[in-house]
């Protein structure tokens, strides 16, 4: 049985001193995490207490446990789309992951990956207590978020991940192109919006939940760069033309923390990667987005 640790004087001391000299909340969730703290207790005491509330230690446990339902992802050896078929080379089912190949062709790839040089920059991420998008030296990426406007290719692909998924379309953000240089990394984090802290509020009206991931690599890393689970002890080499799904929202509304995932820094080479979040409804775009 796991244990958990107690949230103590010397804790709370900590939380308040590096709040008080304005260090990142996820470097705190970070350093909660690694002393054996859950992922989205964690999450629940640092907004507590940045909003000047008491923690009383007695009702600091483990969140409730995430219930494993019926998987959104079709199963089978081979996962059909109108113009894929993908091979599952593995799953698994707590949490649900699972490796697809040939979801893109050697060309998708390419011209992904030059759609991409020709408009990635400094990749944000969301602040948990504003909800703005800040920079952060946990992620060392260039991104930016295309859709069939910028090419067809890309409402084409958008199309085969709805059906490879059996999620309706209009719930998939936009595609987001990412390249991660040498040293190029994302420390352990989650694609879910802490639903307790204030920043997450106006990203979850605008669909909902993120309940899924689909990370698509556009090329063969020479070196590094592995997607891992430290949580369950998963590491995925990048393989060009492949597809990483897992999801992470049930229908109790849980998120699950077994899904902590990091970008490995890379070592050498570079790699591409075009990720779609999905969310429980209808994604709405901002208007400049649009």
């Amino acid at each position: 049985m796991q244990s958990f640790p107690q949230f103590d004087e010397s804790w709370k001391n900590w939380l308040d001193e590096n709040i008080r000299r304005g260090c990142s909340h996820q470097s705190m969730i970070d350093a909660m995490v690694a002393n054996a703290f859950d992922p989205n207790t964690a999450h629940s005491i640092l907004s507590r207490r940045i909003a000047g509330e008491e923690v009383d230690a007695a009702a600091v446990s483990s969140s409730a446990s995430y219930v494993y339902g019926k998987q959104m992802l079709p199963q089978g050896p081979v996962i059909k789309a109108n113009d894929c078929r993908a091979r599952v080379l593995f799953s698994s089912s707590q949490p649900v992951v699972a490796l697809l190949g040939d979801v893109l062709t050697e060309e998708e790839c390419e011209r992904l990956i030059e759609i991409g040089r020709q408009s990635v920059k400094q990749s944000a991420v969301v602040d948990p207590a504003s909800g703005a998008e800040i920079i952060i030296r946990e992620r060392t990426s260039q991104g930016a978020f295309v859709n069939g406007s910028v090419d067809p290719l890309v409402a084409k692909i958008d199309r085969r991940l709805a059906e490879l998924t059996n999620i309706p379309l209009e719930n998939g953000e936009d595609l987001h192109l990412l390249r991660y240089g040498i040293g190029g990394e994302y420390r352990p984090h989650f694609d879910y919006f802490p639903e307790e802290l204030a920043g997450s509020r106006h990203h979850l009206q605008r669909g909902g939940q993120r309940i899924a991931t689909v990370i698509l690599y556009l090329n063969e890393v020479e070196l590094g760069g592995e997607t891992t689970f430290p949580n369950v002890g998963l590491s995925v080499r990048p393989q060009r033309g492949s597809a990483l799904y897992f999801e992470y929202g049930n229908e109790l509304g849980q998120v699950d923390p077994k899904t902590l995932h990091a970008g490995n820094p890379v070592e050498q080479g570079e790699k591409w990667i075009a990720t779609k979040w999905i969310r429980r409804s209808r994604f709405q775009p901002l208007p400049q987005d649009a």
